[in-house]
């Protein structure tokens, strides 16, 4: 006699067609430790270069930032112009994780542009 239960178990009944069966999600521990620095000193030497090379880009993302006020500042172009530079364009303008970086920079000030604009917008 079959049970009622391994009946349904073979049973896949959808009402969606292109429906799959579910499948439970697995939990996987994953405790991953990373590696032992190989001295001391090279963790101090290491933070202290880490510490040089924010301020640097610290630098570097200031002057594009810069650059871009004073672009829309002198009507070289309007705000909107900025972005659409920096999505299109031929690629080998520029290295590769520029592109995001600069994106990043405009996204964080595009709201500043809108003082230097009439009526406030990105747009003339």
């Amino acid at each position: 006699m079959i049970k009622l239960s391994e009946m349904f178990n073979q049973m896949q009944v959808y009402s969606n067609p292109q429906a799959t069966p579910f499948k439970p999600k697995v939990e996987e521990d994953f405790d991953a430790v990373p590696a032992k620095w190989s001295s001391a000193e090279a963790k101090q030497m290491m933070d202290n270069d880490v510490k040089k090379m924010s301020k640097i880009l610290g630098k570097a993302s200031y002057e594009i930032i810069k650059m871009m006020m004073d672009g829309v500042k002198n009507d070289k172009y309007d705000a909107m112009d900025i972005i659409r530079g920096i999505e299109t364009g031929a690629l080998n303008r520029t290295h590769e994780g520029e592109r995001p970086f600069m994106k990043m920079l405009w996204r964080k000030v595009r709201k500043e542009f809108r003082r230097y604009l009439p009526k406030g917008k990105l747009r003339r």
